[in-house]
This record gives structure tokens, C-alpha cells and sequence, in this order.
């Protein structure tokens, strides 16, 4: 079991990679066939004196047609367009174009003409391009197809034109081994791919066993920041059993940063005591060669920063609500836990806001990101540099101000997060620190109705509530925070549709950061296009695949 786990990630890494990877491939053949097809129809115009008008307008019309064809995918895969079936049907089609101009030749020309013609040299050439798309199916049905076409064209078309006494390599055993070996060069094709794939299979998996952290397989980042790195990961013990969860790892430029390394150890020990449902969950810590890591639950989904990047004009009432409700609740847990003695620890997050609060494809949603989450002290906690640890654009007045913290801070974080849930724009900025701090403490807060007028009063009012500059005004606890939003009846209401309505946006953000990865894929091969030079210089192709899920 032990020894065939390698290959088992190798081979995991490859099919991710290849799925990944199909619009750019697809993208690809259909640039080489549209020059391939658009050349050889000029091709046909310019032997017009040899092989005649009609034969040479007809092949042009043709191969202009399969040019038309690509150049439309062309258009559409650098738009982020793209189906798996794509391929197959491709496939179908490159090979099936002789057998097309096969038809054409014996109309024009007669079925010796057709046989003897030069489009059928690159049949075999036409299965091998299906390798590009690594799979041995494909090849393999190719080269099925091709076989199949030909023989089908000699008995069923050129067969009954011919003449008694045709030439011997035009006669029906000469054409059988012909399909023969045509199948075989699907076979051959299958054979490379399978090849190809089996090496690419094993230098991933060599490659992923440096990466393996004790038990755990690394597999894409989905996340970084300034000092760590967050990735997809397999926990994988000896014994067969597998869990995905993510794996938050410090950036070898930190690894020695001993400040930092015992900021990493104190949020591991922190989170490992916490236990709730709107908590992301931490389940190891530990060093693994020259790095330290944190293991914690995987959220399948995206920060609320993503679905709110896919949402301009702000998320659903309802969804907003229910987000309101859980992110208060996990909130509320946090600023009363007690600790082994029973006594209150009394943790402030410090650091709410967008990215650091995970919504999955179920509505779920989850708190994370406890690395400056302190007990409540008596002045905000500030950098080495002067500078007050936080997001910038989500911070409270009285962090800003160095006055004392306690978990009201959380909650004007939570305020300033809904507002800009409701309407797709940040109450703050985060730029000039000046202009933040006037804002912060100064500037008239509008409610988000001013923005989107169909948000209800009684919405307005609980957010507002959060957003009090005056500690003595701003509601007191998470747990009566979230009382105005559990609430909340019609469409405003998180019980009803609060829930399904989060999850639809997060498939929503899902569906728009794939069409956003198609377009940066399609525009830096665009790019690469400007820069490389040309094919006879041996160059290679860059590729580079933005993916994952943000934690």
C-alpha cells in the first residue's frame, strides 16, 4: 500500500493537471488548424492549373469551411469558453477530413485520383495529433475511425468506379493492410500517450514527495499572503485512509524569522482550543524539514472576499442575514471561551473582515485566520514599525486610536464587512492612512440603503447599530447583535432562503472566477504570441494556471 502511494498522487497531480490544462491544449490545436486548413485551401487555389477548377474550388470551399470552424473555437476558447466534448468532437473532425476531401477528389476526379491523392499521406499524421490531448481513448478512436472511413470509402465509393485492371497497390488487400495500419497508428498514438503519461506520473510524484509534510500531500496553493502559504492538501497516514484538509505553510524567506515562527506557534495553540461550527477547525502543527505548518479543516468554497468580487452590486438580502447570524454566532463563541480553568479568556479576532471569513457551496460559513487574535489587553497591539495589526479599511476606532480592545472591536469589523456585503462596495478605504483614519473617526456613515434602496429599514438599523463610533452606544455582544438579523421576516428573513441564497452565490463566484481564469489564460497566451519567437527558434511555451479555492 505504502509503496504504490507515490504513483497514486503522481497520477492524481497529472489528471488534475490535464483538466486543467484542456482549454489551453484545445486552444492550441485549434490555432494550428486554422492556419493548417487556411494554407492548404490556398494550396488548392494555386494548383488550379493542375487539378482543375472545379476540383480546386471545391477543396478551397472545404478546407475553408474547417478553418471557419476552428477560427470559431479560436474566438470562443480565448473568451473562456470551453466543454470537455470538445476534444472528442474535434478529434471526429480532424480525422474524418480526408475521408471529406476523399469525397471531393472522386467527384472531380474519379476514384483513382482520390486513392493516389496526396491528403491521404497525412491521415496517420491527423491520429497522431490526437495525442495532444493525453488521453488513449482518444487515440485509440482516431485511429478506429480513420481505419473504419477508409475502408468504408474504397467498397463503398471507389470500389465500384474502378477498372478491371487496376494497379496492385490500389487493389482491396493493398487498401485492407492500408486500415490496418492506420488503426495501428492509433494504437502506436494510445501506446506514447499512455507512455508519456506514466513518466509524467512519476516525476509529479517525485516531486510531490518533497513536498510531502510528514502526513500530509501538498497539492495546489489555494491562498498566500505576505508570510505564509496556503494549500489543498491529502492527509494521508500509513493504512490507506485519506482526508482532504488544508495546510498552511510558512514561506521559506520566514522560516528563520523566529518573531514570526512564534506568531505561527501561538495561533496553532490558540486555535487549536477552539471547537465550534463557524470556527475553522485546526488539527496539527508541526516542522517538516526546514518549515513549519498548520493543518487545518478544508472549506470547500471561497472567502467571502471572492463572492463578493463576483457580486458588484452586493449579495441577496436573505444571504447577507444569514452570514450575519452565523459569523455572529461564531463570535459570540470565540469572545467567551474559557480556558482549561474554567476562567474566561476573553479573545478578541482583531483582524474580521472579507478574507479571512470562508463561505462553502453548502452556505456554510466559517471564521478563520487567528494570527493576531489576542486576549483583551489594555491598549491595541502594534508592530514593531508603529503600525496597528489589522486589515486596513476594517478597523474599529478604538484600534486606531490605541485605546483598550475588547470584542466590540470584532463587532464594528462585522459591521463594516455586512455593509459592504449589502453593497458590493467597502465603507473604508485602504489606502493613505490618513484618509483612513479621517474616515474611521470622522466621516458621516452612511447606511446601506443610501447605496441600495431596497435593502428594509430594520436591515439598516442592526448594521448601523455595529457601526457606532461610541463604545457606549455600539451594541454589546455578538449574541445581541445577531437577535435584530435572526429577526428579520420576508425577504430579509436568514431562516427561510438565507442559506440556499449564500450557497447560489458561491456557485455563482465559482462559475465567474472560472470564466476569469479562461480570459488571464487566453490573454497571456495572447501575450506569449507578441513576445516568443518564432517556431523555427525551438522556443518552448510557458503556461501558467491560476486556480483553487481561497482560505
Amino acid at each position: 500500500m505504502a509503496a504504490s502511494a507515490p504513483t497514486n498522487a503522481g497520477t492524481r497531480a497529472l489528471r488534475e493537471h490535464l483538466t486543467r490544462d484542456a482549454p489551453a491544449r484545445e486552444l492550441s490545436v485549434a490555432r494550428f488548424m486554422v492556419f493548417a486548413t487556411a494554407a492548404s485551401g490556398l494550396a488548392a487555389l494555386a494548383l488550379q492549373p493542375l487539378i482543375g477548377a472545379r476540383l480546386s474550388y471545391s477543396l478551397a470551399v472545404l478546407l475553408g469551411l474547417l478553418a471557419t470552424w476552428y477560427g470559431a473555437q479560436w474566438w470562443l476558447l480565448r473568451r473562456g469558453w470551453f466543454k470537455p466534448a470538445v476534444a472528442w468532437l474535434n478529434v471526429a473532425i480532424e480525422v474524418s477530413a480526408p475521408a471529406l476531401i476523399f469525397l471531393v477528389d472522386t467527384r472531380a476526379r474519379g476514384a483513382e485520383y482520390a486513392l493516389t491523392a496526396p491528403p491521404l499521406a497525412i491521415w496517420g499524421t491527423l491520429v497522431a495529433l490526437s495525442a495532444l490531448r493525453g488521453s488513449k481513448s482518444l487515440a485509440v478512436l482516431a485511429g478506429g475511425l480513420a481505419a473504419g472511413e477508409y475502408l468504408a470509402l474504397y467498397f463503398l465509393v471507389a470500389a465500384p468506379k474502378l477498372p478491371a485492371d487496376i494497379w496492385v497497390t490500389l487493389q482491396a488487400p493493398m487498401i485492407v493492410t492500408r486500415a490496418f495500419l492506420l488503426f495501428c497508428s492509433g494504437l502506436v498514438t494510445a501506446a506514447f500517450v499512455g507512455h508519456f503519461n506514466r513518466r509524467a506520473e512519476e516525476a509529479l510524484a517525485a516531486v510531490r514527495a518533497r513536498d510531502l509534510l510528514g502526513k500530509y500531500l501538498l497539492h495546489e496553493r489555494i491562498g498566500a499572503g505576505g508570510m505564509a502559504e496556503v494549500f489543498r492538501a491529502s492527509y494521508s497516514p500509513e493504512g490507506g485512509f485519506e482526508k482532504t484538509v488544508a495546510v498552511k505553510k510558512i514561506l521559506p524567506s520566514y522560516a528563520d524569522d523566529l518573531d514570526f515562527i512564534e506568531l505561527f506557534r501561538q495561533e496553532a495553540a490558540l486555535c487549536s482550543r477552539l471547537n465550534h461550527p463557524n470556527v475553522v477547525q485546526v488539527m496539527d502543527f508541526g516542522r517538516f524539514g526546514d518549515t513549519w505548518f498548520l493543518a487545518m479543516e478544508y472549506v470547500e468554497g471561497f472567502s467571502l472576499k471572492r463572492v463578493m468580487d463576483a457580486h458588484k452590486l452586493g449579495l441577496p438580502i436573505a444571504a447577507v442575514s444569514f452570514l450575519a447570524v452565523e459569523l455572529l454566532a461564531a463570535l459570540e463563541y470565540v469572545h467567551y471561551r474559557s480556558g482549561s480553568d474554567g476562567q474566561p479568556l476573553n479573545l478578541v479576532h482583531r483582524d474580521v473582515n472579507p478574507p479571512n471569513i470562508l463561505v462553502s457551496t453548502l452556505g456554510e460559513v466559517k471564521l478563520t485566520d487567528f494570527g493576531i487574535a489576542r486576549a483583551s489587553m489594555g491598549a491595541a497591539r502594534m508592530t514593531a514599525a508603529g503600525y496597528i495589526k489589522g486589515k486596513p479599511g476594517y478597523l474599529a476606532p478604538e484600534q486606531l486610536t490605541d485605546k483598550p480592545l475588547d470584542g466590540r472591536a470584532d463587532l464594528f469589523a462585522v459591521g463594516l464587512t455586512l455593509h459592504e456585503a449589502l453593497t458590493g462596495r467597502p465603507l473604508f478605504s485602504t489606502g493613505a492612512s490618513e484618509q483612513e483614519r479621517y474616515e474611521v473617526l470622522e466621516m458621516a456613515l452612511r447606511p446601506p440603503s443610501a447605496i441600495r434602496p431596497e435593502i428594509p429599514p430594520e436591515v439598516d438599523a442592526a448594521v448601523m447599530r455595529l457601526l457606532e463610533r461610541d463604545l457606549t452606544k455600539r451594541v454589546a455582544s455578538a449574541r445581541s447583535a445577531a437577535i435584530p438579523f435572526s429577526t428579520l421576516q420576508g425577504r430579509a428573513s436568514p431562516l427561510a432562503d438565507g442559506q440556499k441564497h449564500l450557497a447560489q452565490a458561491v456557485r455563482e463566484a465559482a462559475a465567474y472566477r472560472s470564466r476569469q481564469s479562461n480570459r488571464i489564460a487566453a490573454a497571456a497566451e495572447t501575450q506569449l504570441e507578441l513576445v516568443s519567437p518564432s517556431p523555427r527558434g525551438g522556443e518552448g511555451r510557458g503556461e501558467g494556471k491560476p486556480n483553487g479555492r481561497v482560505s
